[in-house]
Order: structure tokens, then C-alpha cells, then sequence
């Protein structure tokens, strides 16, 4: 890890470490929200950092603790971090950071092979300096070599052409965004012996949100990838779009997609990839790696379809109720 110390807090500082926000590279920047010392907050700012929403709140505003008290927001934001390749991540104000979420922070550069930055706009607090004795660091403290340090990208595979920076979509989303239908549930069950058969989807022009026009793929893809945080309820909602499949008819969408998913399109594919690093995570403080019950979530995927404005598909040939 590399620690920048600007003790007067030279904006010009600042500066640099989010103009190195570059997805392409895999460079990321995360700049703390007020809230950002607590280690819930933390994670949050990760996980928005990568371009993902953790959901709306509800009513009574309690989006935080009733998302973060069924799902670990760390383990999230570690599998988005291998799902997403990147490969640098820069932490701007850290000195107000306190000792426990230097530690979270340490541990998930550990567990996700990420190079980390950690820029502080003062001193470095006492009670983290025995923490980095044991830890391969150094520590720069003038414009020059910051500025060396951040636009190093010689080497570094250019990802411009992964499809998850490109998403547009707007959140929260607007009260008039259209809604589309996707495809009729299938009748058949789906198992791991079989191959997803993709839908028609039509790429035809939006309509008024008063019509509930067919699943247009480019448009569900932004949403699902910009306002669904967990992977796996991510990828649920992708399969659904596609195929009509719901959630207890996908009992291992996780698994290898190059052998079980062939026709499942890159932007999917992605989010698989991340379900995957999800069950995998392990080794950061206050995380298991339990697998996810996907049928026993619906309620929280009922709710990620009505984010990305998904209606829910009925099985084919039966009437909606």
C-alpha cells in the first residue's frame, strides 16, 4: 500500500488523486461521504465508487440498516473488485479514518490483490503507525512523486471495452421511466443439465411509461448494472430479463457461465462472474463465506426488478392475476 501525507492539505493533492479515477485502467477513487468513518459508510462508498446503488430507502429512511443487517456491504464491495478487475484503488481524507477501517481497508486490498492509496489530507493518525510496521508501504509526501505515483499506467491492460463503466442509467430512477416486460416464464424448470435459450428482445424505441412495452436489453442492462448492488440479486434480475426464468428456477446461474451459460451476452456474464466472487470472498474482518439461498431472497429481487422498472413475468400461457 502507498500512503500520500499532505499534513497542510494541498488541494493540488486532491486534485490528482480524482483525476485518477480511471475505470479504463482499472483505477479507482473513492472520495468519503460525511458519513464515511463508520465502516458500514465505508463499504457504501466502495461499492458506489464501482458504479453500483445499494437500494432506495424506504419510507422511513432505513436503507442502511435494513440492507446491512442481512448482507456484509465489505464482502459486496470485495466481489464487485475482482468481478470488475480493478486494480487500484485511491481513498481520499483517510487520516479521518479511524484505526478499524485502516484495518477493513488493509484486509480487502489483501483479499482482492488491489494495490491501495490511502490519501491523507493531515497527519497519519498515532494509532494506525503500528499497523503499516509489518505491512509492505511507503509513505510520499511531495506533489512530485504523488503525481508519479497516480499516472502510473504502463503495463496495465486497458479495460475500455468493459461493458461496466459504459451504463448510463439515471438513479434513483425518475417517477416517468418506462417499465418493460420480460419474457414469459418458461414452463419448464430450469436445471444445470440445460442451456439458457434467450428471448426475443426487442430494441425497439422506448415507450410512454403508460404502455409496458417488451424488455429493450441496452436499456435494462444500464439500469440493472447502475441500481442493483448485490451480485447475486443482480444477476438474477439479468436472467430474468433475458430468459423469463425465475430466481428458484436458476439453482447454480453462478457456476461456470463458458460451459453452463454459453448465450448469456458479456454484460451478464459479468454479473455471474461477480455472484461467483461473492461465494468466494473470505478473509476480511466480520465475513463468512456462506452461500446465498437465492429462492429464500425473493422478496429483496422483487424489490431489484422494481428498481430497474422490470414487471414481473407471468409463466407462458397462464393470465395475469
Amino acid at each position: 500500500m502507498t500512503a500520500i501525507v499532505t499534513p497542510d492539505d494541498d488541494p493540488q493533492f486532491m486534485h490528482m488523486a480524482l483525476a485518477s479515477h480511471r475505470p479504463r485502467y482499472g483505477h479507482i477513487t473513492v472520495h468519503l461521504t460525511p458519513r464515511g468513518g463508520d465502516a458500514a459508510h465505508l463499504a457504501h462508498d466502495l461499492i458506489r465508487s464501482f458504479g453500483k446503488h445499494l437500494p432506495l430507502p424506504d419510507d422511513q429512511n432505513r436503507w442502511m440498516s435494513v440492507f446491512s443487517g442481512k448482507y456484509d456491504n465489505w464482502r459486496i464491495a470485495a466481489a464487485w473488485c475482482l468481478a470488475l478487475s480493478i486494480n487500484r484503488l485511491t481513498v481520499c481524507r483517510a487520516h479521518l479514518l479511524r484505526l478499524p477501517n485502516w484495518q477493513h481497508l488493509l484486509a480487502f486490498s489483501a483479499r482482492t490483490g488491489t494495490h491501495l492509496t490511502l490519501l491523507c489530507n493531515g497527519p497519519i493518525p498515532r494509532e494506525v503507525l503500528p499497523l503499516l510496521n509489518p505491512i509492505e508501504h511507503r509513505i510520499l509526501d511531495t506533489s512530485g512523486a504523488a503525481a508519479d505515483h497516480w499516472q502510473t499506467t504502463a503495463g496495465l491492460q486497458d479495460l475500455e471495452g468493459h461493458p461496466w463503466w459504459q451504463h448510463q442509467a439515471v438513479f434513483p430512477p425518475p417517477d416517468d421511466e418506462p417499465w418493460f416486460r420480460p419474457p414469459p416464464q418458461p414452463r419448464r424448470r430450469l436445471t444445470t443439465r440445460h442451456r439458457f435459450q434467450l428471448a426475443p428482445a426487442a430494441r425497439e424505441p422506448q415507450e410512454p411509461a403508460s404502455k409496458q412495452g417488451h424488455c429493450d436489453i441496452t436499456v435494462v442492462a444500464d439500469r440493472i448494472h447502475t441500481r442493483i448492488a448485490h451480485p447475486v440479486f443482480a444477476a438474477c434480475v439479468a436472467v430474468h430479463a433475458l430468459t423469463g426464468h425465475r430466481t428458484h428456477q436458476i439453482p447454480a446461474f453462478y457456476e461456470d457461465s463458458s460451459i453452463r451459460f454459453p448465450f448469456i451476452p458479456p454484460w451478464a456474464a459479468l454479473l455471474m462472474d461477480a455472484a461467483r466472487c461473492l461465494q468466494d470472498v473470505g478473509g476480511l474482518p466480520g465475513i463468512s463465506s456462506r452461500s446465498l439461498d437465492a429462492a429464500q431472497e425473493d422478496a429483496d429481487i422483487d424489490k431489484a426488478l422494481r428498481d430497474c422498472r422490470l414487471l414481473t413475468a407471468q409463466p407462458a400461457g397462464q393470465a395475469p392475476r
